[in-house]
């Protein structure tokens, strides 16, 4: 069986104050778009029970591949459930570390599929568990609807109002940086406010930007000119709303127009463009 792990793009990410726990209080509206890695899970006999093949294509994913979300996934079913023997393969499309929740839909997407496949009969908040043990952003791909997402990340709360984004058009480009955990909260102030979110429904998109800002983006731009200058490009192509997404290095525009977009993702080189309400797959 074969998923497509979307993109998640930030509209506004605001950095609120540090938790108890050490963890920082987040609040930020998840958007999920049409660029997608693929995944495939499917029963294998010739793989010992309990255990799975992990494959890949496209880009490399660096480091230990026992620590990669999709194959902690797999172990945390694995210990609580009787799986059969399983092949896993992802395609990797969507960058890492930047900014657009590739690894996180990836992970929580395994566990999905692996739900699916094996009929393991999951609840929503059973998925919604586990995920948030695999990581921040990880509960808000169970059901990968626009939602608002507080806490650490891992408070999903399905939006009650409709974005203007019918007909709007999204540009996603990476520069290619990396931007790590720690290095994108270096120097970052916590701001302790109250954001109305509902106005980004009411508000056309070119005043969003005075509504939401993503808290880390001006020291991304201050640390990589890279993403300052990309930033800069999108909005001068004919963007209404731009803005990085995540902790970066990803940057998105908005088009209301589908010729301005496609002109605008040629000229900067972007990764994805098309609609930016996902249809859901």
């Amino acid at each position: 069986m074969v998923f497509f792990p979307p993109a998640k793009l930030n509209l506004g990410l605001h950095v609120l104050g540090k938790r108890d726990d050490g963890f920082h209080r987040l609040e930020s509206l998840f958007l999920p778009i049409g660029w997608n890695d693929m995944l495939e899970v499917v029963v294998a006999p010739d793989v010992p029970r309990g255990e799975a093949q992990f494959t890949w294509t496209g880009l490399d994913i660096p480091g230990d591949s026992a620590d990669n979300l999709v194959t902690r996934a797999h172990a945390m079913l694995a210990e609580k459930h009787d799986l059969p023997g399983l092949s896993i393969h992802l395609h990797k499309v969507l960058p890492m570390g930047g900014g657009v929740g590739g690894g996180s839909a990836d992970g929580t997407y395994t566990l999905r599929a692996i739900d699916e496949v094996c009929d393991l009969g999951l609840s929503t908040q059973e998925l919604m568990e586990l995920a948030a043990q695999l990581g921040s952003d990880c509960p808000f791909f169970v059901q990968d609807s626009p939602a608002l997402v507080s806490g650490r990340g891992e408070v999903v709360t399905p939006l009650e109002f409709e974005l203007p984004l019918k007909d709007v058009w999204v540009v996603v480009a990476n520069p290619g940086i990396h931007i790590g955990t720690a290095e994108a909260f270096s120097g970052l102030v916590p701001r302790d406010r109250t954001t109305d979110w509902t106005r980004l429904a009411r508000e056309p998109l070119h005043a969003w930007k005075d509504i939401v800002q993503n808290d880390f983006e001006p020291g991304a731009c201050e640390r990589h000119p890279e993403v300052a200058a990309l930033l800069t490009q999108v909005e001068e192509a004919g963007a209404t709303y731009v803005q990085m997404t995540g902790s970066g290095s990803t940057v998105f525009g908005l088009f209301m127009k589908e010729g301005a977009a496609r002109r605008a993702a040629q000229l900067v080189g972007a990764g994805h463009c098309g609609p930016a309400l996902r249809t859901q797959r």
